[in-house]
């Protein structure tokens, strides 16, 4: 159906916004409330094209397999395999060159394997959008959305295409990404504009690469992909190039100074054997090839290696990492600040208690069951039957923007978790949500905001009249209300006793007398409270005490009454100063500036537009996948797939174990290389031939060394990892004591390689069976040197198992 219109469309997109609605919607063939069939939106997507503005590019694979040809170590390869052609010694030469070759797979093989964890890390963020099709509402891929489609817009959405009003209200869209303008502008879909008016003040049009900050609305989209203004004007949509990290910065830096170390280190022990009377050429081989040994070039590659399986491991354990150096701060994460509702909690709100002014009822039957009995003092009772409760339900369910469905014998919920459990109560007592938003039709809403703490809708009775709706926190609501001082104090201690029992109150209001003037809403008639339960996800307090074990501070924020708060406080070991209630988001802001000025590193949970400024001053903003907005997702630093308080902390162990095992790399690379920088300088310098010659050294260089090291690298956390306190995040990545212990090590090392070697040459002299002594201790001790390295505080044989250093060794 309606396969003609859509090729009726204006040509340019200019003409849309002058268009009244109704002739947008007959232009490209779409309802207002049904929106596409599946079947049209298929045949349109195959028409028009998946709505893609431009992706981020991998370089190609040639690209990447030239890459492996331009460094340092290649460069030195190749100037040893030079100095052996000349030498004539041919075998040596193209030994080294297949060195070089075996190099250059490693490190390619490496780098592909990092891309392609990369890749489906980034096939876990595609972003989707609300549509209606088929007369339903439901979230699709935005790559998958058509001209025609009716999306839904609503606080804290991007905007997934260019698309004209159907209706809004109160809505405010940032457009700063396409106009530059940093004042949100304001739209209506009953707005006016002609053919000529400019981009930025289209009040009647949303466009893709924008954020929705407030209200809602629903547009049909006029154009997707390329076609859009984005994609007009030659901007891309796509994932931005990812910079170096701090971490990779650091080991960076660190291999620098060591090639120098080592240039200066090959040079005197040339210049030593030279003197001893050493072949020219050999010497200059043997300087070159322990230059090559000398610098750990495998150490880039195994970082990415390592930062890239963290990041899928992260992924697995539902955190996805939007920015690399978050995975740095986990593991020196201080404080954490999170979210109560649907992090600490499970976000399914069950209605529990209707509390009418004078009265209070049960109700039963959890939170996505349509079935439920409600009580009065122990006894049943049929809500139809009371107009108190059948008046107090209608309200909730219309002043509300969540949707419910019938989905076997349970309820899928659709938007605000305390909304949808609005409706499900409305449904046990036999009302229909749906038919209620047709008999008593909305005309105009006020969204709920941090500042008035309540929304408000304006809507007609079935007999015509207007009447004002409202739900909001009860302090908010009941000072709204038409009541006697001590009728309000009664009623705001009820409300704090149900608080103190751990339930989360909302108070519903109307003024059926008509509709007020603006938006002063006073006069109020109160209806009654509603009490929710939202019971605590399993896990989260052995999390929080697994923070106090690892020194992290938890800080739960709720906009909750503070009696709430505690009570939920209580049951998950926290203290009192650990709670933060009736938070703003601008609160959170503070509290993330005063907790960094003290020296904390902060960890801070949001899902909201507005927690936007929180999570990014914040070391790790970390957004709500589930529940948060895409405003929320875009500013955070790591994404909840699961919105659980125990994966943050799961994140945070992950991003220990990845630092940990990359120092674990470092110390067994370097304290190796230094054992055959020192073997080869001690022997020369004593006036012996060098015990390993350049073959042998570039055999360890590149077997014997980075085997191990990839082993090392998915190492599983050590059993007190989580007893530790936060490092410091100031700390250098090898620190003084850190270096001179690897020196250390390499000496003992050398020494046991020198020992080998000199009771040989002691028993038959110098040749190639020192060399091969030598060579073999060398080879023995290295593997030995990696379980060595497991751990700094305790023997790997009181570590878990990994299998991979086993067949390391092998």
């Amino acid at each position: 159906m309606h396969s003609g219109p859509l090729m009726n469309a204006p040509p340019v997109s200019h003409t849309w916004h002058a268009l009244p609605a109704s002739e947008v919607l007959t232009i490209l063939g779409a309802h207002a409330e049904h929106g596409l069939s599946r079947a049209e939106a298929r045949r349109r997507l195959a028409l028009v094209g998946p709505n893609r503005v431009g992706e981020a590019r991998d370089a190609p694979l040639w690209r990447l397999l030239l890459d492996q040809f331009r460094s340092l170590v290649v460069l030195l390869l190749l100037a040893a395999a030079s100095v052996a052609a000349l030498l004539g010694e041919r075998a040596e030469a193209i030994a080294i060159l297949a060195a070089l070759v075996l190099n250059a797979a490693i490190g390619f093989g490496t780098e592909w394997r990092a891309r392609i964890s990369l890749a489906k890390l980034r096939a876990l963020a595609i972003p989707r959008a609300l549509v209606r099709r088929d007369g339903r509402v439901t979230r699709v891929e935005a790559a998958e959305l058509v001209p025609g489609d009716l999306i839904v817009l609503e606080a804290g959405a991007q905007v997934p295409a260019d698309a004209r009003l159907v209706r809004s209200a109160a809505l405010r869209v940032n457009e700063a990404a396409l106009t530059g303008e940093s004042v949100p502008g304001e739209k209506a879909a009953d707005a006016s504009a002609d053919v000529a008016t400019p981009l930025a003040e289209r009040r009647t049009m949303v466009y893709l690469g924008t954020a929705v900050l407030a209200g809602s609305g629903a547009a049909v989209v006029t154009a997707t992909g390329v076609a859009t203004e984005l994609g007009r004007i030659g901007q891309l949509v796509a994932l931005a190039g990812e910079r170096a990290t701090p971490l990779e910065r650091q080991v960076e830096g660190l291999g620098r100074r060591l090639i120098g170390l080592a240039v200066g280190v090959c040079g005197m022990v040339a210049l030593v054997g030279i003197l001893h009377g050493q072949p020219v050429g050999l010497m200059l081989e043997t300087a070159i090839s322990l230059a090559v040994a000398a610098i750990p070039e495998g150490l880039p590659a195994v970082t990415a290696v390592a930062l890239a399986a963290g990041l899928w491991r992260l992924a697995r354990a539902r955190a996805l990492v939007r920015r690399l150096p978050a995975v740095e701060a986990l593991g020196s994460t201080t404080v954490i600040c999170s979210d109560k509702t649907g992090t600490m909690t499970e976000n399914r709100m069950a209605v529990t208690h209707l509390v009418l002014p004078h009265r209070t009822l049960g109700i039963g039957g959890g939170a996505v069951s349509p079935r439920g009995a409600f009580s009065e003092h122990g006894a049943a009772l049929d809500p139809r039957a009371d107009p108190d409760v059948v008046r107090l339900l209608t309200v909730g369910a219309l002043v509300n923007d969540a949707s419910v469905e019938p989905q076997g014998d349970e309820l899928r919920l659709h938007g605000d978790p305390t909304e949808a459990a609005l409706l499900v109560a409305a449904l046990k007592a036999g009302l229909d949500p749906a038919a209620l938003a047709r008999q008593w039709p909305r005309r105009r809403e006020v969204p709920f905001s941090p500042e008035s703490r309540l929304m408000a809708t304006f809507n007609v009775t079935p007999a015509g009249a207007p009447v004002l709706l409202v739900k909001g926190a009860p302090d908010a609501v009941l000072a709204r209300c038409a009541l006697g001082e001590a009728e309000r104090e009664r009623l705001l201690e009820r409300n704090r006793a149900l608080a103190r029992r751990g339930h989360r109150v909302l108070a519903v209001a109307w003024r059926p007398e008509g509709w007020p003037e603006g938006e002063r809403f006073e006069g109020l008639t109160f209806l009654g409270f509603v009490a929710f339960e939202d019971p605590l996800r399993a896990g989260v307090k052995e999390a929080i005490a697994r923070c106090r074990e690892a020194g992290i501070r938890t800080i739960m924020l709720t906009g909750d009454q503070r009696p709430t708060a505690e009570a939920v406080g209580r049951e998950l070991g926290l203290a009192a100063d650990a709670l933060r209630s009736r938070v703003s988001p601008e609160d959170k802001l503070e509290l993330v500036r005063a907790l960094q000025a003290a020296g904390e590193v902060v960890a801070m949970t949001g899902d909201g537009v507005n927690d936007a400024p929180a999570l990014v001053r914040a070391d790790i903003g970390i957004a709500m996948g589930r529940h948060g907005t895409d405003v929320a997702r875009e500013a955070a630093d790591l994404v909840l797939t699961d919105d659980n308080f125990a994966t943050i902390v799961g994140a945070v162990e992950e991003g220990r174990v990845i630092y940990a095992n990359l120092r674990k790399v470092i110390h067994f690379l370097f304290s190796c290389n230094l054992s055959e920088i020192l073997t080869i300088f001690a022997a020369i310098l004593v006036g012996f031939p060098a015990p390993l010659p350049p073959l042998q050294i570039l055999w360890v260089n590149l077997v014997t060394d980075i085997l191990p090291a990839m082993a090392l690298v998915r190492d599983p956390a050590e059993p007190d990892i989580m007893r530790r306190p936060p490092r410091d995040p100031r700390e250098s990545l090898v620190t003084r004591r850190f270096g001179v212990r690897m020196l250390g090590e390499g000496a003992l090392l050398a020494a046991g390689v020198l020992s080998a070697y000199f009771w040989v040459v002691g028993r038959e002299g110098v040749g190639p069976r020192a060399q091969t002594i030598a060579f073999l201790a060398l080879v023995l001790f290295q593997p030995f040197q990696a379980m060595h390295c497991r751990s700094e505080r305790v023997g790997w044989w009181r570590l878990p198992r990994n299998p991979l250093i086993w067949v390391s060794l092998l």
